[in-house]
């Protein structure tokens, strides 16, 4: 079917439609989110699978289909969330801003920033180190090679870190 759908078979594509629709929607559970988001997700990595991304696909058994559609449409709904949650500037310093959806009054963005890096200078130097090579862009294999750290223990020390800082600047209304 995988190739029958690369070759751009409609009726290949109408018998594909249905179970990666419940593929994508077991991937979603996890994500908990509104029904209407969840459909155009989906619906936006069916284009992404229609326009390419299936030919990708290097795997010959059901399962990894299977695994694959999964990968496809969870980073499909990491994009959407990070996309959504993206820090936009104020047009004014010293502006207090209001959430639109929950009507909170939040702190000016160059309030938020002063007291990000007073939050980083009173980490421990190890976190430090941390949070300025993720913050440049390394992937976590990359920092556990460079710490000589396992991958996973960087993975939660870096989530844990910056759940931390997420949770000090939502306290100070950053966020």
């Amino acid at each position: 079917m995988v190739k029958r759908c690369g070759d751009g078979d409609p009726d290949a594509w109408r018998a594909f439609l249905s179970p990666f629709q419940e593929i994508g929607r077991r991937a979603l559970r996890s994500f908990r989110l509104p029904p209407a988001d969840a459909d155009d997700i989906l619906a936006d990595a069916l284009a992404s699978l229609y326009a390419g991304s299936l030919a990708q696909f290097r795997g010959a058994t059901t399962a990894e289909l299977v695994a694959f559609l999964k990968t496809v449409v969870r980073n499909r709904a990491l994009d959407v969330l990070k996309h959504r949650n993206r820090w936009v500037p104020t047009d004014s310093p010293g502006e207090h801003l209001t959430n639109e959806s929950t009507g909170a009054v939040g702190v000016a963005d160059d309030e938020c920033v002063e007291f990000l890096r007073q939050e980083l200078t009173r980490l421990k130097r190890e976190d430090q180190e941390l949070y300025l090579m993720k913050a440049r862009g390394l992937k976590e294999r990359e920092i556990a090679e460079q710490t000589r750290r396992p991958r996973g223990t960087i993975a939660s020390q870096i989530a844990r870190l910056m759940e931390r800082l997420r949770a000090s600047l939502r306290e100070r209304g950053c966020a």
